[in-house]
């Protein structure tokens, strides 16, 4: 859905007003010319990726290649601009080479892949990491892609560690992604739950139930965080991308690289490299303007 939120403050508590009109992006399908600027966007070029099979090798490279393309950002958050669900996404992530949080990549993700011809169904997640003994809320976008041998996890809306590529949705199968390993489980409350060996044990990373969603169904929790004073996405910069040997990432004003799961540059940026280190490691530019 195309939505404008007028949100007011109230002692504490955010009153939102939500104007929707029946335009959904999940429901967009890019034509030729968007294609080929998408693939473009991604460092790909469409014409090597005509006639190829929809398998989870395709999938593959074409998750990669989003992952170390498309960064994780909160700039709009930070600069108080509200965000948009809408075929906004195109032109913000594809045509201004911006990135986004877990619902507009893998929502636009999802129109990509749509219009490849892969099967998509949009699912809400609830993320454990760091919610300590807490259930934490379904606030998380990720993606079932229905490849030709199976259906796959995609996800590259995690600004943390996280894999690389698509992990095949069957229970009890660990499946290693360079330095990381993974497997799926199934728990009563929970649904789907994926796990990651860390540290020498097996850590949730985050849990699915398979009830599609549409995209008016994310816009509470994406309001949420852009907005609430617990969102932990509103407060100083978060921006990651994944790279050939691992990723990096910028915390506030904390720059670092990782190679593998291992830590490799660690920088404290002054007020003056913060937009420097932004364009030259994520070719992002700060936000002038506010809604």
């Amino acid at each position: 859905f195309c939505i404008k939120k007028d949100v007011q403050f109230l002692t504490g508590c955010c009153i939102i007003k939500i104007i929707a009109n029946i335009e959904r992006v999940s429901a967009m399908i890019l034509n030729e010319q968007q294609l080929t600027a998408y693939f473009e966007r991604i460092g790909l070029r469409c014409e090597d990726y005509k006639d190829r099979p929809l398998d989870s090798c395709f999938l593959g490279e074409l998750m990669t290649a989003h992952a170390r393309t498309m960064p994780f950002e909160n700039l709009d958050l930070i600069n108080g601009t509200l965000l948009s669900l809408s075929e906004d996404l195109y032109d913000k992530i594809v045509l201004r080479h911006r990135g986004g949080n877990c619902f507009e990549l893998n929502g636009l993700c999802g129109v990509f892949l749509r219009s490849l011809g892969f099967g998509v169904s949009d699912y809400f997640s609830r993320f454990f990491r760091d919610a300590g003994d807490q259930i934490p809320m379904r606030r998380h976008r990720l993606l079932k892609v229905e490849a030709s041998d199976g259906p796959f996890l995609w996800d590259i809306g995690i600004g943390q560690r996280s894999p690389n590529r698509p992990l095949r949705i069957v229970e009890g199968l660990s499946q290693k992604d360079g330095d990381q390993i993974y497997r799926f489980q199934k728990e009563p409350f929970y649904g789907w739950v994926l796990y990651e060996y860390h540290d020498d044990q097996w850590l949730r990373i985050l849990s699915f139930t398979e009830e599609p969603q549409v995209d008016v169904d994310f816009v509470t929790a994406c309001v949420w965080c852009e907005l609430h004073p617990s969102s932990p996405f509103n407060k100083r910069y978060m921006i990651a991308m994944k790279t050939p040997d691992g990723r990096k990432t910028m915390d506030g004003n904390i720059y670092k690289e990782f190679y593998g799961n291992e830590l490799a540059v660690l920088k404290e940026l002054t007020e003056e490299e913060i937009p420097q280190y932004l364009l030259a490691q994520f070719g992002l530019t700060i936000p002038s303007e506010k809604n």
